[in-house]
């Protein structure tokens, strides 16, 4: 489908560049290293550096313990100090796969601009609410629930969230600076939290069980809007959005899209599985109209 392509391409592009940050890591952090000997225990409220984490391992959770030994293996040392100044020092770090559930000794790392922490087993995303540096946050494939600790992070830009276990969005209205955010396969209903992001661009908000879409009518900015497989019948909020490139709203409730006929940018729109009669497309050319 053309809007499918369409897609594809918006995302591959802004997921090239991630990818290339990602790829540079790689090549500068990524190694194997075995963990040094642990130091006398200390109590977990005087643990202020990875440091501490690091030398104190041996009477860690495992899940703590694990994490440490990954970012050892990213320093490319076994010494927890030369670990600390190299980790603490760095503004990209992918600890992307690596099985990791507990990420309480990456909070000392309040250098980071960007973080991926895709595909492991996080629940618990207390620890990242001291990366307030952070401009890039990828948290897709985990078990997040409760996102307050993202409220401090207020230089994000770009915000992934697929694939998780999340109801409340409320604390993203504080994200002013968002130009990306995506959060398909949640539990959403209430979108509300979003229509003080008003420099979205991308918005992704595909399985989720999304009703009413009043609240995007203030993102005047929106190039790519994805609303696939949600409850939505009424699309007249998305009138305003003049920017609008791309929209899917496939598997949906909607039978008037006559509300669509201002968006004269519009290059595809995806319809298909919406009780739409007649199947009249309101923009020129009807080809735009993907059924």
């Amino acid at each position: 489908m053309v809007f499918k392509q369409y897609c594809k391409q918006c995302v591959a592009g802004i997921e090239k560049s991630i990818g290339l940050i990602c790829s540079a890591i790689a090549l500068t952090l990524f190694a194997d290293g075995t963990p040094g000997l642990a130091a006398e225990k200390q109590p977990e409220n005087n643990r202020r550096t990875f440091a501490d984490w690091c030398r104190d391992r041996a009477s860690l959770s495992p899940e703590i313990k694990h994490t440490v030994e990954v970012l050892l293996k990213k320093a490319e040392t076994i010494d927890c100090d030369e670990g600390d100044r190299t980790l603490s020092s760095l503004t990209l770090l992918s600890l992307t796969d690596n099985q990791i559930g507990d990420i309480t000794p990456v909070q000392s790392l309040t250098n980071l601009t960007f973080l991926s922490l895709n595909d492991n087993q996080i629940g618990d995303i207390k620890p990242l609410a001291s990366l307030t540096n952070l401009n890039v946050l990828l948290l897709q494939n985990n078990q997040i629930s409760n996102i307050e600790p993202l409220q401090s992070l207020t230089k994000l830009t770009f915000l992934s969230l697929n694939n998780n276990q999340i109801r409340d969005i409320k604390p993203l209205t504080f994200l002013t600076k968002l130009t990306l955010l995506t959060l398909i396969n949640n539990q959403i209903s209430d979108i509300k939290p979003l229509e003080s992001l008003a420099d979205l661009a991308y918005l992704y908000l595909t399985n989720n069980q999304i009703s009413d879409i009043k609240p995007l009518a203030s993102l005047t900015n929106l190039n790519l809007l994805l609303l696939e497989n949600n409850q939505i019948s009424d699309i007249k909020p998305l009138a305003s959005l003049s920017k609008l490139e791309g929209i899917d709203l496939t598997n949906n409730q909607i039978g008037d899209i006559k509300p669509l006929a201002s968006l004269t940018s519009l290059k595809v729109l995806y319809l298909s599985g919406n009780p739409i009669a007649p199947k009249t497309c309101p923009l020129s050319p009807e080809s735009i109209c993907q059924w």
